[in-house]
C-alpha cells in the first residue's frame, strides 16, 4: 500500500510542477482552483479510486516477481480494471450531478433583464464541474486501463516456457523477463 501512496504523491507532485511550469500559477493557486471546479469530494473520492489501481498495479506487478499463480495475477488485473470503470463512473455521475444542479438552479431563479447576469454566472459555475470532471475522468480511466492491459500483456509474455532447463533435466523451467 506504501508503494500505491508513494506512487500517487509523486505523480501528484509532478501534474502540479507541470501545472505551474506551463500556467504560472502557483502551487496553491492550482490547488484551490481545483478544490473550487471540482469539489473536494470529488476529488477524495477519485483520489481513494486512483490509490486503488496503483495498489493493483504494484500487486500486479509483484504477482510475476513472486512467480504467484495466473489466477493471482488475472485477479489483480480485473481488481484494477474495475477500479477504472469507478474512475469512469465517477466521472460521469459528477457530470450529471453538475447538469442537474445547473438545470435546477435555473429552474428557481427568475429570469429579468436585472438577474440574467447573475443566473449564467451561476450556470457556468455548475456546468464547469460538470464537464471537468468528465475531462479530467474518463481518459484517466483510459490512460489507467491501458497501463492495466499493456503491464499484463508484458507480464503474460515475460513468463515464458523453455524448452530446455538450465540444469539439463527433464523438467521444463519457467523463465520470467520483464524486458
Amino acid at each position: 500500500m506504501m508503494k500505491a501512496l508513494s506512487l500517487f504523491l509523486g505523480l501528484i507532485v509532478i501534474i502540479i510542477s507541470l501545472t505551474s511550469l506551463t500556467t504560472g500559477m502557483a502551487p496553491a493557486q492550482i490547488l484551490g482552483w481545483g478544490l473550487e471546479m471540482l469539489g473536494s469530494i470529488f476529488l477524495l473520492l477519485l483520489s481513494a479510486l486512483v490509490i486503488t489501481a496503483m495498489f493493483c498495479c504494484v500487486r500486479l506487478i509483484d504477482s510475476a516477481y513472486h512467480r504467484s499463480s495466473e489466477l493471482e495475477r488475472q485477479r489483480w488485473l480485473q481488481a484494477g480494471l474495475q477500479t477504472c470503470n469507478g474512475i469512469a463512473t465517477l466521472a460521469l455521475t459528477f457530470t450529471l450531478l453538475g447538469i442537474s444542479l445547473g438545470i435546477g438552479q435555473l429552474s428557481n431563479s427568475s429570469l429579468t433583464p436585472d438577474s440574467i447576469d447573475m443566473v449564467i454566472a451561476s450556470l457556468t459555475d455548475d456546468f464547469s464541474m460538470a464537464f471537468l470532471t468528465s475531462v479530467i475522468g474518463l481518459p484517466l480511466s483510459a490512460i489507467l486501463r491501458t497501463v492495466f492491459i499493456v503491464l499484463n500483456a508484458s507480464l503474460a509474455l515475460g513468463s515464458t516456457q523453455s524448452t530446455k532447463p538450465p540444469s539439463g533435466g527433464n523438467k521444463t523451467a519457467t523463465t520470467l523477463s520483464l524486458s
